[in-house]
């Protein structure tokens, strides 16, 4: 299996421990084409053994249901469809359940984007993170995946792991899709975990919120979407976050059983998006916030190889200045929130027992100004 055939030049080598199952080190390949082989691996040795040569697919990337016209106008390009379930679309980390084996046994394991396997970063504990909230969910994890003989997508989101959308929950996991290694897109009904009628969960395994199931007007289902995404938006003060819902996936299922996933983002954002030719503030924050997932410095290079990924390399290159600062802007969000866990973690204290005294003695470490955003930062934690 070559990999240039199937990722173009858009990959690289890799050779790494799989946490989950140390006693082996996997080679192979890892693609970076945005497209539906976004980080999709092709493994062929472990433990330095030849091994049946596997693909492994991963979360591809989606897009947008239009074009985009030079008089602001769009041309839609819906196709004839059975239904379509709509989903939130979770702000958090993509993470990929697969199984792969030796040629004799098989072993399941858990994979971050553009990364072959979970791991812990300078600014991210995702190995532990995942762990704390999944475990407990292996087993059902892996009868769905065997089930079905596909991978599963899910997205770790929370307060302890906030990208742009602030979570009044810690920490937990949602499944997001099911992905077959020939390309084969599930959604959560596909896979039998869910009732399209009335949206009955039928297993232990959190899901994505469904918010409706539509047959026809998919143009004006669309643009009513965004319009309520819109209205439920909210900036929160003084920061680079938001309330609300980031966006929605919209499952479209065709006569023949397949399905193609494509996005909705709200007004505001998908019109900053595309009046800036793709570049907007919005967009390189939320690469940023991203990145940290694959490595531990956050550096202009790789932010500018991740945005070469959607957008023209002049119109990076034009934004050269802007990605500086939310390189910067992101950092030093993720320095606040290190130190501040930091600070809470000496005084040998829990907020939940003793908040008067905990929030008293963090006042002398922090403006008055930041307080609130250390109040909420803590507590998430506790």
């Amino acid at each position: 299996m070559n990999p240039h055939d199937l990722f173009g030049s858009d990959y690289n080598t890799f050779c790494e421990i799989d946490p989950f199952n140390p006693q082996n080190e996997v080679e192979g390949f890892i693609s970076r084409k945005p497209n539906e082989y976004y980080g999709a691996l092709i493994i062929t040795k472990i433990n330095d053994k030849d091994v049946p040569e596997q693909l492994i697919m991963a979360a591809p990337k989606m897009h947008y249901p239009f074009d985009s016209l030079q008089d602001g106008t769009r041309r839609y390009k819906f196709p004839t469809v059975k239904d379509i379930e709509i989903f939130e679309k979770v702000d958090g980390t993509s993470v990929v359940s697969y199984l792969y084996t030796d040629g004799v046994n098989e072993f399941m394991t858990h994979k971050l984007r553009l990364r072959p396997f979970m791991a812990n970063s300078r600014f991210g504990s995702f190995l532990d993170m995942w762990q704390e909230v999944a475990k407990k969910h292996y087993e059902s994890i892996k009868q769905v995946m065997k089930k079905h003989n596909c991978n599963l997508a899910f997205e770790l989101f929370g307060a302890r792991n906030m990208h742009l959308i602030v979570y009044k929950n810690a920490l937990d996991i949602a499944l997001l899709f099911g992905v077959t290694n020939t390309g084969r897109i599930l959604s959560p009904t596909d896979l039998v975990m869910a009732t399209k009628v009335g949206y009955i969960i039928l297993g232990d395994l959190p899901l994505v919120s469904r918010m409706a199931v539509i047959d026809k007007d998919y143009i004006w289902n669309y643009e009513e979407t965004q319009r309520r995404l819109e209205m439920g938006l909210s900036k929160v003060e003084g920061e680079e976050h938001y309330t609300g819902i980031e966006g929605t996936v919209f499952y479209l299922h065709f006569p023949d059983s397949r399905c193609l996933q494509i996005k909705c983002k709200p007004a505001s954002v998908e019109a900053i998006h595309f009046a800036t030719g793709g570049l907007s503030k919005n967009t390189i924050i939320a690469t940023c916030w991203n990145a940290y997932e694959n490595v531990d410095v956050l550096t202009i290079e790789f932010v500018k190889q991740l945005l070469l990924e959607e957008y023209a390399a002049d119109k990076i290159e034009a934004n050269t200045e802007l990605i500086q600062k939310c390189i910067a802007l992101v950092t030093n969000e993720m320095e606040f929130r290190q130190k501040v866990l930091e600070e809470y973690r000496k005084l040998g204290m829990n907020i939940l027992l003793n908040k008067r005294e905990v929030m008293r003695l963090l006042s002398t470490q922090f403006a008055k100004s930041q307080m609130k955003k250390v109040y909420s930062l803590v507590i998430a934690y506790a």
